[in-house]
């Protein structure tokens, strides 16, 4: 398969990861990148290749870019992703999709129109981990779902990630707090082992950071399902925390280390066992999928509807974090 050109739109740390995968991946090709600081971009296509853009418009405007990598600041996702449809770029976007559903069914509406792929950076439900439970859950192995919990948190507080000035360090860029660059992927892949979430119940806290930014969250989740769920995310703890049991009525099962190790305990059983499982590169395979779909026309396993759907529970976590009440998500 040809390699499909594609540029970075936004230029950071993360855009650099997903360069790195883009790279193993070997399907895609960078032509160039744009970002606001010139020694940013100049730094970027002497590690990746192609052209320094001086302005997100011009990278568009380029025939030779196909499609687009999108890492810029939150809320200017949806008018970027708009953007790059009326150009005919191919997107990928990271999470979060958009900041609010009405961005988010127009940016999904604007890619559905111009016939490009549209896919978003959700690798978390990659895991081998949650693959495996996954399965599990399809194949009735833990019973009737009962409850699902997690954490998903970060020491990036304590980093200049959040520093006065940087832009991650707006409010308006982090509405939820840890839940727009954290906890959203356990939203994404609480819906993918359990179907919608239906009314959340949220509590939100600035505990130790500088800035004017809530830092910690807790969250309760009722699903469709009659399934219950907690969800906690924060920019304070000591060490990275990325950990999501299942609870069923026969059996039960723990996703850790970044869904790289299972543990599984069955109805009788005093002990819970670690199951094999098979390593893989979540960042690496949706990069891959990404250039399978344009190339062969295929759907991405997350695309504009899942996002739709997790950017409505982002929405009902704020306003319920705000108004102190239990807010219905929009079926």
């Amino acid at each position: 398969m040809e390699p499909v050109r594609v540029a970075a739109m936004g230029i950071g740390k993360w855009a650099e990861t997903l360069a790195d995968a883009a790279q193993k991946a070997g399907t895609l090709r960078y032509v160039g990148g744009y970002a606001r600081s010139a020694d940013r971009r100049a730094a970027f296509v002497r590690t990746y290749g192609g052209r320094a853009y001086e302005s997100w418009e011009a990278l568009l405007a380029d025939p030779a870019v196909e499609g687009v990598i999108i890492t810029t600041p939150h809320s200017l996702h949806a008018e970027h992703i708009v953007a790059a449809a009326a150009a005919g770029k191919h997107v990928f976007v990271d999470k979060p999709f958009t900041l609010t559903v009405a961005d988010a069914r127009r940016a999904t509406e604007a890619c559905r129109r111009a016939g490009v792929v549209l896919a978003l950076g959700h690798q978390r439900r990659r895991d081998a981990a949650s693959r495996a439970i996954k399965r599990l859950v399809d194949e009735g192995a833990l019973g009737r779902v009962a409850q699902v919990e997690g954490n998903f948190s970060a020491p990036y507080g304590f980093a200049r990630t959040f520093a006065p000035g940087v832009w991650r360090a707006d409010r308006a860029e982090t509405p939820g707090g840890p839940m727009t660059n954290l906890g959203i992927h356990h939203v994404d892949t609480y819906q993918y082992l359990l179907g919608p979430i239906a009314r959340v119940t949220a509590l939100a806290r600035r505990v130790a950071l500088e800035v004017d930014i809530e830092d910690t969250i807790a969250i309760l989740c009722e699903f469709a399902s009659g399934a219950l769920g907690y969800l906690g995310s924060s920019w304070l703890h000591a060490t990275r925390t990325s950990c999501l049991i299942v609870h069923g009525t026969e059996g039960q099962a723990w996703s850790e280390a970044d869904g790289k190790r299972l543990f599984v305990a069955r109805a009788g059983q005093p002990e819970r066992q670690e199951i094999a499982l098979f390593a893989v590169d979540p960042l690496v395979e949706q990069m891959a999928e990404f250039a399978r779909c344009v190339r062969e026309g295929g759907r991405p396993e997350v695309g504009g509807e899942d996002g739709i759907r997790d950017i409505a529970v982002l929405e009902a976590i704020v306003e319920s974090a705000r108004s102190g009440r239990a807010v219905s998500v929009p079926a």
